[in-house]
């Protein structure tokens, strides 16, 4: 419509590149040429509409120009020798000296079609992408490496042009947005190259197939195209650029989008797909779904309770912190989030819980965060590390803060009910493995123990406090299994893997405990009136599907106790990471955990019930 061009076009189409043949193999799409031709007639039509030339050649000016194409004019036209003659008429430096010589012209006529403030965007890696990786083979590297070169002599003269066209031009605003700088692995951090659903010979998705539940960690989402995941790091980094190799002259949001009156799209991908993305709610609600929310736990909730403690096992220092709302390193042990806090979003809390540690009696009504790092089911876990505030001290904590409770309520029949309304969440048991058990030196308990007893023994301490906890008025709990400790950048660093992902010894005894954790709920959903506890399956959720490997690196540089070094720079793909440092998941991980928690995918993710059928109940 008439009225909606005003604001911009996309005249993206899949398969295009800067040549005319490239992808005609698979049909009919629309190339660059043909989407300027597009664009010339969007002009007229918006000069109509505007009824003022002059007035629309200033409005054009003023729009940003986004141009991202020429993956296929290597992956469906010089890739393919045997449909294309392009690789037997010319070497790799000239053919990407033909394909700038070309993608030079359409810019140029761009411009004078009124285009001022143009990204264009350099080729990504595309020998690293799952489809030509499996029609060309690695030689046992990551990557197409001779793919990758051969794009490269593309993305330097694509550079080089920009500046160009600036120097020609003095009123044109170009800029090169480096794809392969921004989506360049950070250290030895290995980004997977596996899709997330079964592919097509042509590397699109199967029809009607079932993509992989973790589509938040995957990078790709078919053979050649990103995840959503990868997609928001990408465009996050060509916005505001991370690196000042990221973008050059300019990022995009210093193209002068103050003056942005419209944005005009000329994107090119491989192929037109639509991408069957995680689906992580965004509540809007007029009040929480449970009055309040009580959260029991270790450095995977806390939010800030050992900040004033003498611990090693705090992170109230940078990088800790980098991703949460204000830059600040609240004492959270991630990047952003913790579990808790998404969750608390998800049941529509619109402020996060405070820590104990600096609760006023203005915020107790609507939860109170208990959370310790280092903290454990038994007494004495982490203690080798400091203090830290044991469950059965934070179950102290909430009987103090019911007191209070009562107190301010006035009326402890009010309170008692108001309390079996709210949601309790538990996450802790993994230092009573990390900071106990796994520590023979430091403490006894894998002398005196087989792992089978030493997850009795835990279980059967963690009963008693759970029943603590019911008679303080919970009634509604939600209690989290131990997740893959042996999988942890730390432990696996510090045990060996002896070839495998993970070091298994661990995970097996975890599971122990975990096994333990279901029947303990169903006991406890008989014996105690009313209530209603649920196992969220941590192994289930974070567990690799489909035999795909997750990566073990840390996006910090660590420590020996495996937090943060203070005021190191922590890796710039955070999106795409699992672990921030050697313990703890980063924010990303974080919200695909909560979100399966909140709303189970699998029937093996929570059992009886996810969290947003706890807080129905």
């Amino acid at each position: 419509m008439d009225q909606e061009i005003s604001t911009g076009v996309n005249y993206g189409s899949g398969s295009a590149g800067i040549r005319e043949e490239s992808g005609s193999h698979l049909g009919d799409r629309i190339s660059l040429d043909r989407q300027l031709v597009n664009h010339q007639t969007t002009i007229s039509r918006v000069t109509t509409f505007q009824n003022n030339k002059t007035y629309t050649d200033e409005y054009l000016q003023k729009c940003i120009y986004l141009s991202n194409i020429g993956s296929n004019d290597y992956i469906n036209n010089y890739l393919i020798p045997n449909v294309y003659p392009t690789s037997n008429m010319y070497g790799v430096e000239q053919y990407a000296a033909v394909l700038v010589e070309q993608y030079s012209q359409q810019l140029k006529t761009l411009y004078n079609l009124g285009a001022r403030k143009i990204a264009v965007f350099g080729l990504g890696q595309i020998g690293c992408t799952p489809a030509e990786i499996a029609n060309f083979g690695t030689d046992g590297k990551p990557c197409v490496s001779w793919i990758n070169d051969a794009v490269k002599l593309f993305n330097d003269k694509l550079k080089s042009l920009v500046d160009e066209l600036n120097s020609d031009y003095s009123t044109a605003r170009f800029t090169f947005i480096n794809l392969t700088s921004i989506s360049a692995p950070q250290g030895d951090l290995p980004i997977p190259s596996a899709p997330c659903c079964q592919v097509t010979q042509f590397g699109q998705c199967v029809p009607n197939s079932t993509p992989c539940l973790l589509r938040v960690l995957s990078v790709f989402y078919d053979g050649f195209h990103p995840s959503e995941t990868a997609n928001t790091v990408i465009a996050t980094r060509s916005y505001i650029r991370l690196l000042p190799q990221d973008a050059s002259p300019y990022d995009i949001s210093h193209l002068n989008p103050l003056n942005m009156a419209c944005k005009v799209t000329l994107i090119m991908c491989h192929f037109l797909v639509v991408v069957g993305l995680m689906n992580i709610p965004t509540l809007i609600l007029a009040q929480p779904q449970v009055p309040c929310y009580f959260i029991f736990g270790d450095s995977l909730v806390d939010s800030g309770n050992n900040n004033a403690l003498l611990t090693q096992a705090k992170a109230n220092y940078p990088p800790y912190g980098i991703d949460f709302p204000g830059g600040v390193a609240t004492g959270r042990f991630t990047n952003g989030r913790t579990i808790a806090d998404v969750i608390g979003e998800l049941l529509g809390f619109t402020n996060f819980i405070p820590p104990y540690a600096n609760t006023t009696n203005q915020d107790i009504s609507m939860g109170v965060n208990y959370g310790s790092g280092a903290a454990g089911i038994q007494e004495d876990s982490g203690s080798q590390l400091g203090d830290r505030v044991s469950l059965n001290r934070q179950l102290l904590n909430h009987k103090a803060i019911v007191s209070r409770l009562s107190l301010l309520q006035r009326n402890p029949t009010f309170t008692n009910a108001y309390l079996n309304k709210c949601i309790y969440l538990l996450n802790i048991g993994s230092n009573d493995y990390i900071n106990n058990y796994l520590m023979p030196n430091i403490y006894p308990s894998s002398r005196l123990f087989t792992p089978d007893q030493y997850a009795s023994i835990l279980i059967k301490q963690y009963r008693q406090q759970l029943k603590t906890l019911y008679t303080l008025g919970a009634r509604k709990v939600a209690i989290f299994g131990l997740g893959f400790i042996g999988c942890t950048p730390a432990e696996v660093a510090r045990f060996g893997n002896e070839g495998e992902p993970c070091v298994e010894s661990i995970n097996d005894a975890v599971k122990l405990f975990n096994d333990r954790l279901k029947p303990l709920v169903d006991e406890l959903n008989r014996v105690l009136p009313n209530a209603t506890f649920t196992f969220i399956n941590m192994t289930s959720i974070s567990a690799p599907q489909g035999g795909e490997v997750l990566p073990n690196v840390p996006c910090c540089q660590i420590r020996a106790d495996g937090q943060c070094v203070p005021n190191s720079t922590p890796c710039p793909n955070r999106d795409l990471v699992i672990w921030y440092d050697g313990f703890h998941p980063t924010e990303i991980a974080n919200t695909f955990i909560a979100t399966r928690s909140y709303t189970k995918f699998s029937s093996m993710d929570a059992y009886p019930y996810d969290i947003s059928e706890l807080a129905r109940h």
